[in-house]
């Protein structure tokens, strides 16, 4: 596992000339294969092994699903002399940051919807944020889940296991926590408060 580490074309079983949808196709068919939800990777593995596996998968989607980094990556495996540590996610984030910032974020754009100030009060007072009632708001404010998507470049498929809180659907907690700040701000939320409850709320679950 260690020489191959950082050999994410390799972790999900795509060429490096692969397109990006076949990333994701890559992805999806690697984190079922070493999901808790398929008994038979136990007859290879053990659990622990398997959950290994599995956070080398989503690291390697994270790194190969983003066009950036895909990038930085590939111009990294194509140089010599670099320690393989730089091929990491955190790594090649780091340097993405300073080589090729963000571009910002597309704005959502004037949505009309009917205000109902009691809703808005409870909005304002809300002290358990759960994925349910984020979908509440992003409802109540009229925005499809698509448009949120396009918006926030997260997938609808991220953005509906968030609203479900189905973290057999979600990539690592840091990841997730990062996706509903996104979906916070354009949602006009205060991104610490939810956040914060979020999470908890989250990792609670996980642990039912």
């Amino acid at each position: 596992m260690e020489t191959s580490r950082y050999n994410y074309y390799d972790i999900l079983e795509v060429s490096p000339h692969c397109q990006q949808h076949e990333v994701t196709s890559a992805y999806e068919k690697a984190k079922s294969t070493y999901s808790g939800e398929n008994p038979a990777i136990y007859t290879i593995f053990s659990e622990e092994e398997a959950r290994d596996l599995l956070k080398l998968v989503e690291e390697a989607y994270q790194v190969l699903g983003n066009k950036s980094l895909r990038a930085l990556y590939d111009e990294k495996l194509g140089q010599s002399g670099f320690n393989r540590e730089e091929l990491s996610f955190e790594a090649l984030k780091a340097q993405s940051k300073t080589q090729m910032p963000e571009p910002p974020k597309k704005p959502l754009g004037k949505i009309e919807f009917k205000v109902d100030e009691a809703f808005e009060k409870e909005i304002k007072e809300q002290s358990s944020w759960t994925g349910e009632f984020i979908k509440k708001v992003r409802e109540y404010k009229n925005i499809p889940l698509e448009r949120l998507s396009e918006t926030t470049k997260i997938s609808a498929y991220y953005i509906n296991s968030i609203e479900k809180m189905d973290a057999k659907s979600l990539p690592a907690p840091v990841f997730v926590r990062g996706y509903v700040a996104q979906i916070s701000k354009v949602l006009g939320l205060d991104e610490k408060k939810v956040c914060e409850s979020y999470m908890k709320n989250f990792k609670d679950s996980l642990e039912k």
